[in-house]
This record gives structure tokens, sequence and C-alpha cells, in this order.
């Protein structure tokens, strides 16, 4: 059930940019309001029920902006409001991974997931990375809040549902390439083998 839901919520992440541009091109803002408040509340339950004590407030953030911009745009009848939803989303998201490098950055977290060891220049590897990520993130939302406010609907909807997800995966792919040639780590999927025959690790003699 569980995996279900988290295939459910994925598709309409990714389908939510192309709900608002229909239900607002039909002037019909208590629509969209209504479909992306269920929605928060649907899927916010089993995260919420499953959550530790500690995590329910990092929880509740991100719905909290949801719910806060859909709410705000029913109530002025005011299809921006919605519109603004993925930038403040995605700004939290960016500020997240600057307030990490107070202790440990995101990316090293992640990284020890895979890796438990990390060496000296590994860690430095993920600060610096988690920095630029955080940036990252928070001029996106910022490009994405301009769009939202003097963009048309139209413009809005391709660079939130298409753009925008382009974006984040040419930073992720650079990302992956200067680590792998800095670092020579390579994994067995397709694409380390072709980097290893083009960046080889260096032999132990």
């Amino acid at each position: 059930m569980k995996t279900v839901l988290s295939i459910i919520s994925a598709l309409f992440i990714l389908a939510s940019p192309w709900v608002l541009y229909w239900t607002l091109s039909q002037h019909r803002v208590d629509v969209a309001a209504i479909t992306l408040i269920a929605w928060v509340i649907v899927r916010t339950i089993p995260i919420l029920l499953s959550a530790k004590p500690e995590q329910r407030v990092a929880a509740l953030q991100l719905p909290a902006i949801a719910l806060f911009f859909a709410g705000l745009g029913w109530l002025l009848d005011n299809g921006t409001w919605l519109l603004v939803m993925p930038a403040a989303t995605q700004a939290t998201f960016g500020l997240a991974f600057l307030r990490s490098l107070r202790g440990t950055p995101l990316i090293e977290n992640f990284a020890r997931m895979v890796k438990p060891d990390l060496s000296v220049p590994e860690q430095a590897h993920c600060r610096s990375w988690t920095r630029v990520w955080g940036f990252y993130l928070i001029f996106l939302a910022a490009f994405g809040l301009a769009l939202a406010r003097w963009a048309s609907l139209e413009v809005w909807t391709v660079y939130v549902g298409i753009v925008s997800y382009v974006l984040v995966g040419v930073l992720f792919a650079i990302e992956y390439l200067v680590r792998k040639i800095k670092f020579r780590d390579y994994g067995r999927n397709p694409l380390d083998w072709v980097l290893s025959k083009l960046f080889p690790a260096a032999r132990v003699s």
C-alpha cells in the first residue's frame, strides 16, 4: 500500500503543473485549490503517522507551505498564489541544503548511505556541492517565482513541468561526472563502466 501511494504521489507531483494549467486556464481557482489541498492531506497523513515524534515538525513543513498557498489562492480567488507554491517548495529545499552546512552537509548524509567511510577529500566534495545545490535551488525558485508573477500561464507550466526538472537533472549529471572523474570510484552500472574506460582508476603498484 505504501509503495502504491508513493507511486501515485510521484505521478501527481509530475502532473500537478499541468493540472494547474488546465484548471486555471478554465478560471477555476477553486477546483485547482481543492485538488491540491486534498492531495496534500491524503499524502501527509501516512507520512505523519509513520514519522517519529522528533520528525513530525519537519514532515509538516512542506505540506504546510502547500496548504498555505493553496488556501490563500482559494480565499482570494487568485491563481497566482497557487503558481508560487512550487517555487516556495524549491526554495525550502535549497535552504535545507544550506542550513545543513552548520553540521553534516545533506549530500554527505546521502553519500554515507552508499559509502559509510568517506575520505577527507570526499567530505570536502560533499560540503562544496551541498552549497552549490542550495544556491542553485534558490536561484531556480526565484526564477520560477518571477514567472509565476509576470509570465503567461503557458510559459510557467512549461518551465515548472519540464524545464525545471531538466535543469535539476543537468546539475545532478554534472556533479556525478565531476565526482566520478575526481575520485575514480566506479560502481557496476553501465555509465560507470564507460567512465572507467575513459578515466581509468590509478593502478596500485
